[in-house]
């Protein structure tokens, strides 16, 4: 037997070994690279690359909570407006309600100052009853009168002053002009309807009649 080695077989198996282990490393290299880069990394990494589109994911939830943003202060600006309105409403009821009851209460403070005349008019009808004398009955008319200028004046209303002064467009109402040999032009000299003022406010002007440019009287 002979026990010498053969060089040609020793260099094909040399050669067998070098393969296997180029292949045996080809395999490794492969298997640590495919650890390294998972699928769902490299798919992530691409993801990220420059021209790959946006997520719609953040850009749906900004809108939605923008919506809900202005659907909340859409109701809290109607609750604000309701509101409002409630209370003008209020306001203009409780205004009316106030206006009703002052006038009312003028009403009250007013009215018993001039019931007496109503009295006393009443009692000066009873006077001029059939057979009555007359003077009586001017008397009792005199009094009544007197009596209803006492309650104006009480609650600060005045006469306008008329008869024997200058005619005063701001108090007085011109109905006539009269030539009057007594009077000067322009002097009031009839009242037709006397005229009343509540301090220096107007309530009624004098309805008068004046002398006309014709008058003599004064000269």
């Amino acid at each position: 037997m002979n026990s010498s080695k053969d060089p040609a077989h020793e260099d094909d198996l040399s050669d067998e070994i070098r393969r296997t282990m180029a292949e045996a490393e080809a395999a490794v290299t492969k298997l640590e690279d495919s650890e390294r880069h998972p699928t769902g990394e490299r798919r992530a990494i691409a993801d990220d690359e420059p021209g790959t589109p946006e997520p719609t994911t953040d850009v749906s939830s900004g809108l939605a909570a923008a919506v809900v943003e202005l659907e909340t202060e859409l109701d809290a600006t109607k609750d604000r407006w309701l509101r409002a309105v409630a209370d003008l409403e209020n306001y203009k009821k409780r205004t009316k309600r106030e206006i009703d009851e002052a006038v009312t209460r003028a009403i009250q403070q007013l009215l018993p100052s001039f019931l007496p005349t109503m009295d006393n008019l009443e009692r000066a009808l009873e006077v001029a009853a059939p057979g009555a004398k007359v003077d009586q009955l001017v008397k009792g008319i005199q009094m009544v009168k007197d009596e209803f200028m006492a309650a104006l004046k009480r609650h600060g209303i005045e006469p306008v002053e008329s008869i024997g002064v200058p005619f005063d467009p701001a108090v007085h109402d011109a109905l006539q002009q009269i030539d009057s040999p007594d009077h000067a032009p322009g002097t009031v000299i009839r009242e037709f309807e006397r005229g009343y003022k509540l301090g220096d406010r107007l309530l009624r002007p004098a309805r008068v009649i004046i002398a006309g440019p014709g008058s003599t009287g004064g000269s």
